[in-house]
């Protein structure tokens, strides 16, 4: 059995999705509670340590039984979270300051592989690469013939290719640098098409990236569109004057959820993963 009590007690998510803001907020409470000059009963206190191993081992348990990742990916995002991005910014290297927390983690690399091989996907079209956790990892499967991905930030392309060479899947991927708006464009007018589309990029051009998908034929007859971060850390639902994009991914998929051509179903995945479809396929 899963020994959640080898979870250090003081150990606790960081905000990067709904559950671990939930952790933080329930550490708050436990430490208001111990610094409390009226301490709670202990039966309360027993029971705010009860929530603390659930929720903290959550995550752990769900990554543990789940198949291994890709090794690769570990090295990229060890990668990621050591490099100064605030520095390249400055150095003017990249457009944006970059933070780690954009990479998609190792679970969520299994997750996206899963959908693929459900989706029966050939091609892919991803828009938002970064440190390519994600690219690799559709890259690595033998059913995946192609992947195309959007990227903003040229420097990304030397950082990652590296990685994909390695990998070996590097042919496969094809890097597109630019605003994924135009490039949406572009595509269509090559006439690509994919059995799969994956949007994980700035939060504020979701809708915009939805419907170029759809109004440019680029998702081929029974694909898929998945999105993430749909949850963005519960604040759609729960805002956080923290998070200022909340605002933006409930705008999303309330898009998503009224428009009348697709069929969308949200999973509560780490940050929360969209589906969408079709009617009728």
């Amino acid at each position: 059995m899963f020994a959640v009590e080898n979870i250090p007690m003081g150990f606790v998510q960081a905000h990067d999705t709904p559950l671990g803001r939930l952790a933080c907020v329930i550490n708050d409470l436990r430490t208001n509670t111990i610094l409390s000059e009226s301490p709670l009963s202990p039966e309360t206190r027993q029971l705010i340590e009860e929530a603390t191993r659930i929720v903290n081992g959550l995550d752990p348990y769900m990554t543990l039984m789940t198949s291994p990742h890709p090794p690769i990916v570990d090295k990229m995002i060890k990668a990621g979270n050591e490099t100064d991005w605030k520095q390249l910014h400055e150095q003017g290297k990249t457009k944006h300051e970059l933070i780690p927390e954009m990479t998609a983690g190792s679970y969520e690399a299994v997750v996206l592989q899963q959908l693929a091989k459900t989706a029966k996907a050939k091609t892919i079209l991803e828009i938002g690469m970064f440190t390519g956790t994600s690219t690799v990892s559709f890259a690595l499967l033998p059913s995946v013939i192609a992947v195309v991905t959007l990227e903003l930030e040229g420097f990304l392309v030397d950082f990652n290719s590296p990685y994909f060479e390695e990998a070996g899947v590097a042919e496969k991927i094809d890097i597109r640098v630019g605003d994924a708006r135009e490039s949406l464009d572009q595509l269509a007018n090559e006439g690509m098409v994919f059995d799969m589309v994956f949007i994980d990029a700035d939060k504020a051009g979701y809708s915009t990236y939805f419907r170029k998908v759809l109004d440019n034929n680029l998702l081929a007859h029974g694909g898929t569109i998945v999105v993430d971060n749909t949850a963005y850390k519960g604040t759609p639902w729960a805002p956080d004057p923290s998070y200022d994009l909340g605002f933006a991914i409930h705008a999303f998929n309330e898009d998503v959820r009224s428009d009348p051509r697709v069929e969308v179903v949200m999973l509560p995945i780490r940050d929360g993963i969209s589906l969408i479809r079709r009617k009728g396929e």
